[in-house]
């Protein structure tokens, strides 16, 4: 009887191991918890269509990463939700990162486009070269990239700050704004032929300042921090939508237009802005000694911001500048 107690005992005592031994693996196995997707912003703009494309093609869940695109009809007013937390990432002229870090810690992980003739400066037909801008009224928003492509562009052609008259207005709002508030606006499109149609033409564009107006794609240093994986799969799916977008450029407007909800037509695709390989980011991100490097570029806009006092401290660029999911 002693025997059969033993024996019984000592299979219930291996029973139990068993069963103890299979939560545990049953624990170790289980599937972890759904990540919440990786919210970004998107407007249109040439530099953004790789999100279209990665989306439309099913790119990001080939990499195993969710994200949801948040539509913006504003430039201005995507970066300035991504400052205040509303979306973990966005893509925006580096100066303009500069002005958001008091706001919001970031890291930019890769270089995504530049703007090469899709920044314009227009004026009434009355004024034909930028000379002819002296003592005329600029529409141009103050403390930001396009400021300083303002001013380089007079100071290339002999003009002084002071030899015109700035008016503070955002690049979106120059259309409104033109003829009558102002002679001279920047903007770009559509909002660059609104204004043009208005009765004025094209002056200078971005085209005469390589390198001066690079996009890069930013994130949260948190998020960053918490998801560098899920970073890691969004720039291989980004970087796959750019080879896609380069092969079939004449498919990109369709898919463009599904996520916009806008015509194929009224996808700009008529140049200025250079969407960036994995290759040329990956350069962009290093050192330089001109335009082509991120960080000559931003010692650039570091420079502008502070002198014009947007800025009251300089911020670190190696902190700002990620170039590790690039790698």
């Amino acid at each position: 009887m002693k025997n059969q107690m033993r024996t019984y005992r000592l299979v219930l005592l291996i029973a139990l191991a068993i069963s103890l031994g299979l939560a545990a693996c049953s624990g170790l196995t289980q599937p972890r918890a759904t990540r919440p997707p990786l919210t970004v912003s998107w407007t249109v703009w040439p530099g953004y269509y790789p999100l279209a494309i990665a989306q439309q093609q099913g790119l990001f869940a080939k990499h195993g990463v969710a994200v949801k695109l948040v539509v913006y009809d504003a430039y201005t007013t995507a970066y300035t939700d991504y400052a205040s937390g509303k979306v973990d990432g966005s893509e925006m002229v580096l100066g303009d990162l500069l002005l958001l870090l008091d706001k919001r810690d970031s890291k930019a992980i890769m270089v995504t486009d530049s703007s090469e003739g899709g920044d314009q400066v227009f004026a009434i037909n009355a004024i034909r070269t930028v000379a002819d801008m002296k003592g005329k009224r600029i529409g141009v928003h103050f403390g930001t990239y396009g400021e300083l492509f303002v001013r380089k562009m007079l100071a290339a052609n002999g003009l002084a700050p002071d030899d015109v008259t700035f008016v503070n207005i955002n690049p979106e709002a120059v259309p409104a704004a033109f003829p009558t508030k102002i002679d001279v606006g920047h903007s770009f499109e559509p909002f660059t032929s609104q204004a043009v149609a208005k009765g004025g033409h094209v002056v200078f564009t971005s085209a005469e300042t390589p390198g001066l107006i690079p996009n890069v794609f930013a994130f949260s240093a948190q998020v960053v921090r918490e998801r560098p994986d899920d970073i890691r799969a969004f720039v291989a799916a980004w970087f796959e939508a750019v080879d896609w977008m380069n092969a079939h450029s004449d498919q990109v407007p369709a898919v463009v237009a599904q996520v916009t909800g806008l015509k194929p037509e009224d996808i700009w695709m008529d140049g200025g802005d250079r969407v960036f390989t994995l290759a040329e980011s990956r350069a962009a991100m290093t050192r330089g000694a001109d335009y082509r490097s991120l960080y000559y570029t931003g010692d650039e806009y570091v420079r502008f911001l502070t002198v014009t006092g947007s800025l009251s401290r300089a911020p670190d660029l190696e902190k700002l500048i990620d170039p590790s999911f690039l790698k």
